[in-house]
């Protein structure tokens, strides 16, 4: 059974800090601490992100980009893969695709869950810009569509090539299985590099009135090289590999000289005051990590290279996402450690200050893993928090200063050097304390240079410092105490204490190890922010003889009313100046899930379940083949979907159960029958058109209406045949408030001007349908002619159909046309027919694009059967349209606390429809004054603009000019004024602001006719949500010189509906309009469209 939980803020929490740095420097530090983000770095209300594509190590394309803050996930089957089927989940930022030839090899935890995590690749750098997918494979064989790069311990780096996506997969796979000689797969994923006062603060000068500098002691520095030029560092540094392949030594990053003078600088630069905790130490660097990141399988090589020099302590400032199970990194730590006798030192991670939050390698049972806290000993708002993924273990182990700390400064990066002394710098980052507690282990190294690496690390817990403050899943054992170490004598073995929640009382046991001379008879006291009784000793005093050990057990009784939180402390043993501390802690309560699959039939079953925790925004996926699967997670809610995939890969069979509303506040069974599943059987009227996409899915509505857009969780199949597909749901399962399911698919004749197309979609609340059988007729459908112009010649119009549940989410499987199964491709301009079926009240949404050009789309509609519905796209005047909002939201224009959201696209066509040009296809921007004083400017049309929050009169002007593809509405330019304040934060106010809209019945050329009178419909259409006003005034002026000169055109007004006359010239040209208008309220638009429409 292979399992796989990512923390869905994980990754963006990291991709925040590096993106905040400068010269992209966020390897594991940050620069500022506990500060509040800014309207001007918060992502735009409604920004939608770019498109990034990323293909999977099966050659199939994934696109991902987010409309309205909903994720939109496109999956494009790699040549020759178009009949495998997908399973697409999204919950938060943590977005999973598993192609169904992967599910048995994921099931017998051979390949790399993330091989198939999105959202990590993405976090990685590793989407299509990158030619290659690098890899970790074990074993040995001769593989094709691949480039091995280097041979390590017991796996080989490769490179797989791109320009040849499917090649590797046909090398590696056969009929399901991994060939001959290959027995496991590994993504080859980043990691990141996660003392005037600091350096006393640990304790080190009384270690150096001692005698102890780190004489004879060998520390790694595994990290971004350094500078051996250095005045601090030029004689410090006995060898230096570049594992990286970038071709020479040089630190581009600064971080890992920083880390290096911390840990063994001289002070030279600073007459002493910057000395590092083992100036003395000798320094190993090992280069791996780039300014990008640091390859798993450089830092891998790094690790062994290290051991193999000899290396008593190597430091790990570095890190990234944690799973479940041993990573190949963990596992390093482990088997170096037992081989060669290295300590690990390695960050905690940047993550915080959530729970969970341990980065690997750091996780690693045998690392000391150290968390920041600042010169006062406060612990950093930054530094990552345990539990580990299992739950139990008490990570970080220590902490040490890792705020303002100055060190060197790497004279070939771009960190800013220090004011007052320029050969240093100063950050911020567990990446920063962990090498104070490197310096330790190497003072401590030197006093006992016999000792083993897992006597210094207990030796260094057992002497730490605990804040009464903070939790062991905070500090672990607490501040490193180097003054005291050197001196102790008494160790605690385990070093920590990690209880799992249950029920039931569990006893663990605590062994004091004297290596002294003399007796040591220890108080035992337990500190703790539990409940009475929770946490109980056998024995208030132990007496540990000389050179001998003695044991006391420690309960843990949690009871059933014991408050779901955590609780922990510290266990103390003291006799004078001794003293010994050891963390305890109980995690919030964890609950197993079981999974249980009876009765599987059919050839070769294998089973997928994805467990959505939909309160945290985690997906938790396992992939088993026997009759039943265990994980253990947090409390809480969870839908549980299972795939059963039966038969070979490339005719696979799947059954499809849900059981949407698990409550997990005790241990839970999960039954998924496929027994009580029913077959899919849809067809249509036109037996011509087949189905050209397909989708099995649900969402749940887990949230109200969000300024920001919604992000609700989601499941979906997709690429399946229908035929092969059964449903229904898991046995006694409940319904579940928000939770919809759904079947859609899209019949057509082909992708490519078909002449019969039917767009389907069923839905049922609350629970999944149990299978679905429907022969549809013509009058199940409603009829939709649509008559399609062009905005740019010669390139056709790709339109997408979505459906949803009035209420829920839709689930994004494409955008602006570019999901190829999906899209069904027309000339332009054309005249197209379509058929759209009525489930319950579903409605519909249409898109219609030329792809890289233009990009329009309908409100949410629903169609009634039987009727006919005559629609016009890309036809009539281009211009501002606030469109409807979605889910009572409004993504146009608004202002929230003092932000100012600027106007939507500027380029809806005379039906009402949204539209905008893409980004290089004109210039545009827009630019805010108050009181007649600009405040903010954007060349991003639905940017977050900060503004005053006193009263004021505000002018809002956005202009777009097209580039020469582009004949009509090559300029849009509109100036809208209005009143507007502060509002509380969190609330949300639509600006009274109005849209002039041309309707004027063109032909399919936008064109009307020459040497006539001619009438133009006009809608005034206020932002939906604004106070309500009407319009007081209209004026509209024509110009036939491309705004030149102005004609005042005759207006006949009826409320927020007009008609305007105008004359056109005889021959051929452009006519141009422009509007104002005022209303009520005093507010106003003024609106220009320069060649709105042609006459000939």
């Amino acid at each position: 059974m292979r399992i796989v939980q990512i923390p869905a803020t994980l990754a963006l929490a990291s991709v925040a800090a590096w993106a905040a740095l400068p010269g992209g420097l966020a390897l594991g530090q940050t620069h500022e601490l506990g500060a509040a983000p800014t309207a001007a770095t918060r992502p735009a209300p409604n920004a939608d992100t770019k498109v990034r594509a990323v293909t999977l190590v099966t050659g199939d394309t994934v696109r991902v980009s987010s409309r309205n803050g909903q994720p939109v996930v496109d999956v494009e089957p790699a040549a020759g893969r178009e009949k495998v089927p997908f399973v697409t989940a999204s919950a938060g930022d943590d977005i999973r695709v598993i192609p169904a030839d992967a599910a048995g090899l994921l099931a017998s935890g051979r390949l790399d869950e993330r091989l198939f995590d999105v959202s990590t690749l993405l976090d990685f750098g590793y989407d299509d810009t990158r030619r290659n997918l690098p890899l970790l494979i074990q074993g040995s064989a001769r593989l094709t569509g691949a480039r091995s790069m280097q041979r390590l311990d017991g796996v080989t780096a490769y490179q797989q090539d791109r320009d040849r996506p499917t090649e590797l997969w046909k090398s590696l796979t056969d009929a399901g299985e991994l060939r001959s000689g290959v027995t496991r797969v590994w993504l080859d994923g980043l990691r990141r590099p996660t003392l005037d006062v600091s350096v006393p603060m640990i304790g080190a000068p009384a270690a150096w009135q001692a005698g102890l500098t780190g004489t004879g002691v060998k520390v790694a520095v595994i990290d971004t090289g350094v500078d051996q030029q250095h005045p601090d560092l030029v004689d410090n540094v006995a060898e230096a590999v570049d594992f990286t392949g970038s071709g020479d030594l040089n630190d581009y990053v600064g971080h890992g000289t920083h880390v290096a003078s911390t840990i063994a600088g001289t002070g030279a630069a600073s007459d002493g005051s910057h000395r590092g905790v083992a100036p003395d130490a000798t320094l190993l660097s090992a280069k791996v990590c780039v300014l990008e990141g640091c390859s798993e399988s450089a830092i891998l090589a790094g690790m062994q290279w290290a051991a193999e020099q000899g290396a008593d302590v190597a430091n790990l400032s570095l890190g990234g996402e944690d799973t479940p199970g041993v990573d190949p990194l963990e596992a390093a730590v482990h088997d170096l450690t037992a081989q060669y006798g290295t300590l690990f030192v390695i960050a905690a991670g940047n993550s915080g200050p959530g729970d969970g939050t341990i980065n690997s390698p750091g996780s690693a049972e045998d690392a000391l893993t150290v968390g920041a806290v600042s010169k006062t000993a406060e612990l950093a708002e930054f530094s990552s928090r345990g539990p580990t993924t299992t739950g139990a273990s008490v990570k970080p182990d220590v902490t040490a200063p890792g705020v303002g700390i100055a060190a060197a400064l790497s004279s070939t990066s771009d960190l800013t050097p220090l004011p007052d002394n320029g050969a240093y710098t100063r950050l911020n980052g567990t990446s920063m304390a962990t090498p104070h507690v490197a310096g330790a282990a190497a003072l401590l190294a030197q006093e006992h240079p016999q000792w083993s690496a897992g006597r210094l690390k207990a030796t260094l817990m057992s002497a730490a410092a605990p804040s009464d403050a903070l939790g062991p899943y905070e500090q672990g054992a607490g501040l490193v105490d180097v003054a005291r170490a050197i001196g102790q004598e008494v160790t605690a073995d385990p070093v920590s204490l990690g209880f799992d929640r249950g029920t039931t009382s569990q006893d663990r046991t605590v062994t004091y190890v004297n290596s002294g001379a003399t007796d040591v008879t220890l108080d035992l006291k337990l500190h703790s922010n539990a409940p009475d009784g929770l946490f109980t000793l056998s024995a208030s005093t132990v007496t540990v003889p000389a050179a001998g050990s003695a044991a006391v057990t420690v309960t843990v009784a949690p009871g059933e009313d014991l408050p779901d939180e955590p609780f922990g402390g510290e266990l103390t043993a003291s006799s004078g100046t001794v003293r010994v501390e050891t963390p305890i802690a109980l995690d919030k309560a964890r609950h197993t899930l079981t999974v249980r699959t009876p009765a599987a039939t059919g050839e070769d079953p294998r089973w997928v379940t994805m467990l959505t925790d939909i309160d945290r925004q985690t997906i938790t996926a396992i992939a088993h083949t026997g009759e039943s699967a265990m994980v253990r997670l947090p409390a809480g809610r969870y839908v549980a979907q299972s795939y059963l995939l039966t038969g070979p890969e490339d005719d696979v069979a799947i059954t499809s159960l849900v059981d949407p509303a698990v409550t997990l506040d005790a241990d839970r069974t999960v039954t998924v029958d496929a027994r009580s599943a029913k077959p899919v059987a849809i067809t249509v009227p036109d037996r011509s058109a087949v189905p050209r996409h397909t989708e099995l899915g649900w969402t749940i509505r887990t949230q109200a209406p969000q300024i920001w857009g919604s992000n609700d969780p989601y499941n979906v199949l997709m690429n399946m045949d229908l035929a092969s597909l059964r449903t229904g749901s898991a046995t006694g399962s409940k319904k579940a408030t928000g939770f919809v399911s759904y079947i859609s698919g899209t019949w057509a004749q082909s992708q490519i001007n078909s002449q019969a197309v039917y767009q389907v979609y069923f839905y049922e609340r609350g629970r999944m349908m149990t299978g679905k059988t429907e022969a549809l007729r013509a009058d199940d459908f409603a009829t939709v002619r649509s008559r399609i112009g062009a905005d740019v010649p010669d390139v056709p119009v790709d339109r997408v159909a979505v459906a949803r549940a009035p209420g829920n989410s839709p689930v994004w499987t494409s955008l602006d046309g570019r999901t190829r199964p999906l899209t069904l491709r027309y000339d332009a301009p054309s005249t197209v027919v379509e058929h759209y079926n009525r489930d319950q009240k579903a409605e519909w949404l249409i898109s219609n694009s030329q792809s890289g050009y233009t990009h329009y789309e309908s409100d949410w509609t629903s169609y009634k059967p039987g009727r006919v519905y005559d629609v016009k796209w890309a036809n009539g005047v281009e211009g501002p349209v606030f469109p409807e909002p979605e889910f009572d939201q409004q993504y146009a224009t608004r202002y929230w606390g003092d932000t100012l959201g600027a106007p939507g696209p500027m380029h809806g066509d005379g039906s009402g429809h949204e539209g905008f040009r893409f980004p290089g296809r004109g210039t545009g921007d827009v630019t805010v004054y108050r009181n007649g004083t600009q405040v903010g400017h954007t060349s991003w049309f639905r940017d977050a603009i900060d503004v005053p929050a006193e009263p004021g009169d505000y002018l809002v002007h956005a202009r777009f000019e097209s580039d020469p593809a582009f004949t009509l509405s090559t300029l849009v330019d509109a100036e809208w004024r209005f009143e507007s304040g502060h509002v509380p934060d969190g609330e949300l106010v639509h600006l009274p602001m109005t849209a002039v809209r041309f309707s004027p019945d063109l032909d399919i050329e936008n064109t009307a006719p020459a040497g006539r009178s001619f009438r133009l419909p006009i809608s005034l259409d206020r932002q939906i949500g604004a106070a309500p006003a009407k319009t007081r005034a209209l004026t509209v002026e024509a110009s036939f010189d491309d705004g030149r000169t102005w004609r005042k055109l005759n207006v006949e007004r009826r409320g927020e509906k007009a008609v305007a006359s105008v004359q056109h010239p005889s021959g051929s040209g452009f006519v141009s309009l422009r509007a104002r208008a005022t209303d009520t309220s005093g507010n106003s638009v003024r609106q220009t469209i320069i060649r709105a429409y042609r006459y000939q």
